[in-house]
């Protein structure tokens, strides 16, 4: 659809709509570039004609505190900034800001204790207590002198992870195969899935390259595995190779959820939508197996993106929806994976939706969620995203399915105290567009109550205008939420919320 400089917000939304959901999957997905794989990729040198490029773009990423990652989420930056000083470390003798950025980032880490005490939180990156252990060895083999200490109850966890894999003898696509640097050690084939890579990972994959490297008969899986990598530093769009995001192919995890987001915002029966979308549904609708629905075809069925496919669905998958979610239910809960260790706040709201939309309720997660709210009327702690926004705004939603008003009005009172003066929001130093568009979503979620209405009109229109002016996704630090292995973008996702945030802000609040 095309639109002109005078075209209205609403075309001018619509139109990007439009185009976004067009292009759902094409390349695998659109992520931002992660410094702890590219580190990673840096480390066992997959790419040396590259090396020089690579060194300066994760240069380019050291914080000033000499840490790398996002400072709002402390716990999220020992990974990705032990990795870097690691892969540095080789050249320090070559490029003085090399040693530079080595010594301040030793400095940073030592600082970093007081973020890691006796116990952990849900909200660890993905896989960690498996990761840095290892990092940490080869960090000492160094002589690095990076203290164990702070790190004991991680240690302690990836112990007990540890033997849980070794009992389930991981294969290709598993969820325990997208760690596999953390606890690998004989670079099986059977480990390439059909992406070519090893646990849609690729700095598993960039360690599989290195432990196979004296290995025969693997020629073939090590092209595959290179060719892999090469592809997944495409869907950085950066344009250097090695330069790599910590996740890809996200095919059905991004169709999954910019689908959702146009459900809860009641766009899919758009009129102006409806011949790009449908055919996403249908295509999902197959998708989606009696056993799940992961990331990609090719990965391992999880509870969250199931759960999101079948509220997105609906009566389109009813009949067969129930005992497929049911496949995540543990105890009345549900889980994202086999043997997770820690449970996750949004996995559980999505389920109470999915439930909801065919006709079920969900009283044992509805009870975990009312446990979980803070004092303050906020649910934080998710182990899927670092914004307390995000994981409010999702707990919200699905309690308001299941008519838990004084809940969802304390949660609201948390996001209205929360708004800053310019009327965004953001969990970090400043608003961002994606954090905005969901406190957006659940204030116009208020709608349903008469009080709540009256409550959350002011804010959401104020937020609204705020989005009107605001309304950019990029890959800077504060756009970086989602939690792998490192806190990460999935551009498409975040923009599909926005976008849709700006449709639905154009009508007025009573329509």
């Amino acid at each position: 659809m095309n639109t002109s400089p005078h075209s209205s917000p609403s075309d001018r939304a619509l139109a990007g709509l439009r185009a976004l959901v067009a292009e759902l999957g094409r390349g695998g997905g659109s992520v931002s570039p992660s410094v702890y794989d590219t580190a990673t990729v840096l480390m066992f040198d997959v790419f040396p004609e590259a090396r020089e490029s690579i060194i300066r773009w994760l240069l380019e990423q050291q914080r000033p505190d000499a840490g790398w990652g996002l400072s709002s989420v402390p716990r999220a930056r020992d990974l990705p900034t032990l990795a870097s000083i690691v892969a540095l470390h080789p050249y320090r003798e070559l490029m003085p800001q090399v040693r530079r950025a080595c010594e301040g980032g030793l400095a940073f880490l030592r600082d970093q204790a007081a973020h890691w005490g006796t116990s952990l939180p849900d909200d660890i990156p993905v896989g960690l207590e498996l990761l840095m252990p290892r990092l940490l060895d080869r960090a000492s083999s160094l002589g690095l002198g990076v203290d164990w200490d702070p790190y004991r109850a991680l240690i302690a966890l990836g112990e007990r992870r540890r033997a849980l894999i070794g009992k389930a003898r991981p294969a290709a696509g598993s969820a325990a195969s997208h760690s596999w640097e953390g606890w690998g050690g004989g670079p099986s084939p059977d480990l390439i899935d059909v992406s070519g890579g090893v646990g849609h990972s690729p700095a598993a994959t960039a360690a599989w390259l290195h432990a196979s490297r004296d290995k025969a008969g693997l020629d073939g899986a090590r092209a595959a595995a290179r060719e892999y990598l090469l592809r997944a530093s495409g869907a950085t769009e950066v344009g250097i190779p090695g330069i790599v995001p910590t996740v890809w192919p996200i095919h059905r995890f991004e169709q999954a959820w910019v689908l959702y987001a146009l459900r809860v915002l009641d766009l899919l029966d758009h009129p102006r939508l409806g011949d790009v979308a449908r055919p996403q549904l249908l295509d999902l609708g197959a998708a989606l197996r009696p056993e799940g629905i992961g990331m990609s075809d090719a990965f391992t069925q999880d509870g969250d993106i199931t759960s999101t496919v079948i509220a997105t669905l609906g009566e389109l998958v009813a009949p067969r929806a129930i005992g497929t979610l049911r496949r995540f239910e543990r105890g009345g809960m549900f889980i994202t994976y086999a043997n997770e260790l820690q449970p996750s706040l949004t996995t559980n709201a999505h389920a109470i939706h999915a439930l909801a939309s065919c006709g079920e309720k969900a009283s044992t997660p509805a009870r975990y969620l009312l446990e979980r709210q803070q004092p303050d009327g906020r649910w934080v702690g998710d182990k899927w995203h670092s914004s307390w926004l995000y994981t409010t705004s999702q707990v919200i939603l699905a309690l308001s399915h299941e008519g838990h008003v004084p809940a969802v009005k304390r949660g609201l009172e948390a996001l209205l105290r929360a708004q800053g003066g310019d009327g965004g929001w953001g969990a970090g130093s400043a608003p961002t567009a994606a954090e905005t568009a969901y406190a957006v979503l659940a204030l116009r979620a208020a709608r349903r109550n008469r009080e709540l209405e009256s409550m959350a009109r002011s804010a959401w229109r104020r937020g609204c205008d705020w989005l009107m002016s605001n309304h950019d996704i990029g890959a800077g630090q504060e756009d970086l939420r989602w939690i792998g292995k490192e806190l990460y973008c999935p551009a498409r996702v975040d923009r599909a919320w926005v976008l849709g945030a700006l449709l639905v802000s154009q009508p007025p609040w009573e329509s």
